[in-house]
């Protein structure tokens, strides 16, 4: 029996024999959809109907309709299922469709996925513990850049940007914080930080700890607005929230590889306080720094507003960060941190709002 396949412009291709079909169909030239006619016929199927037929050469004689009609002769149990499915269980006969996969974003995560594997089958022993947390601190800021990416979408979002607030908050704008704390006439009022009383604690964390931070984090954003290029509001949060990752990941670092171990009673404690360094605590100063930056984006945008709009950018963080420290390890802590996430996502929710209401400000006066 010869069959013959419908083109796109309904002129029939072929002949080909039913295993020639199965072929096609395999290395994915046909679809289960494909319209298929066989010598003899005029009417065509799709290639999905003609598989279900139960012998490969339906009688010219008796139209389609009538052979599908018949009752057809009981399954031949696993042998024959097993034969049906070996068609689909080699796979490699659809490497020349990887280009055609639409799930890119599934592919990439699953690279990432194997990254940790990788670095301990081919690289265990030839680094240093440091180096070893650092690639550990850097690994997890990929993932949370690319989380921050597909959860908050931004036009215009390049990675060289992205590198640029990554590495420059890491390496600039934290050695000139801890320059600035090592000045002789700049000391830490550890008594009040440790203070009973949470106000007292609340403002020397405000003071001595949020604001110098925040600003730090801030300092690149600071470098993109010198830049001729224009940021939308939602791009700018969006490199806030690397600068955020870049300043948690290497306080992180800091912790890990010192005072975790001291701090820890058990090795299982030890564990949880890398992992709080690795997830959310550079998710929380990301997304301060998100605040941040989204309502400098609104200061550089509308001149008349610029004052009261760094003043805000600079306080509401600074708040949300001071009390976080305040009430550190409690459940105040925990429902300082959920809501710093909520203002987050409302705050990017009202954007076209805000940015109406600016814009109408910014014309009268």
């Amino acid at each position: 029996m010869t069959y013959y396949i419908k083109d796109s412009n309904q002129e029939d291709q072929g002949p080909f024999t039913r295993k020639d079909l199965e072929k096609r169909f395999r290395d994915g030239r046909i679809s289960l959809e494909t319209q298929v006619r066989w010598d003899g016929s005029s009417a065509a199927v799709a290639f999905r109907e003609l598989q279900e037929l139960t012998t490969d050469t339906p009688p010219a004689s008796e139209g389609y309709s009538d052979h599908i009609n018949k009752p057809r002769p009981k399954k031949s149990g696993f042998l024959r299922q097993f034969t049906g499915l070996s068609l689909f269980l080699w796979p490699f006969n659809q490497l020349h469709r990887l280009g055609d996969i639409d799930n890119r974003n599934l592919l990439a995560l699953t690279g990432i996925g194997l990254v940790p594997l990788i670095l301990l089958t081919l690289f265990t022993g030839l680094f240093t513990d440091k180096f070893v947390f650092f690639l550990t601190a850097f690994y997890f800021s990929v993932l949370w850049a690319i989380l921050f990416y597909h959860i908050f979408p931004a036009p215009n979002i390049r990675i060289s940007t992205s590198i640029l607030c990554f590495m420059g908050t890491g390496l600039v704008s934290i050695s000139l914080l801890v320059g600035f704390f090592k000045l002789p006439f700049i000391s830490l009022p550890n008594s009040w930080l440790g203070a009973e009383i949470p106000a007292i604690r609340a403002v020397a964390f405000f003071v001595w700890v949020a604001v110098p931070e925040e600003l730090c984090k801030i300092l690149m954003i600071y470098v993109l607005s010198k830049r001729s290029e224009v940021y939308l509001p939602k791009t700018m949060a969006y490199y806030g929230m690397i600068c955020g990752l870049g300043f948690g990941i290497h306080e992180g670092l800091e912790y890990q590889l010192a005072r975790n171990a001291l701090f820890a009673e058990s090795s299982t404690e030890y564990l949880l306080l890398n992992l709080l360094r690795l997830t959310s605590l550079p998710a929380l100063h990301a997304v301060w720094t998100g605040i941040a930056s989204y309502f400098l984006s609104f200061a550089y945008l509308y001149p008349s507003h610029r004052l009261v709009l760094i003043l805000v950018a600079l306080t509401i963080p600074s708040i949300l960060h001071a009390l976080f420290n305040t009430f550190n390890g409690t459940l105040t802590s925990l429902g300082i941190s959920l809501l710093s996430v909520l203002m987050l996502v409302l705050y990017l929710s009202k954007h076209d709002t805000f940015d109406i209401f600016l814009r109408r400000e910014e014309h009268l006066n």
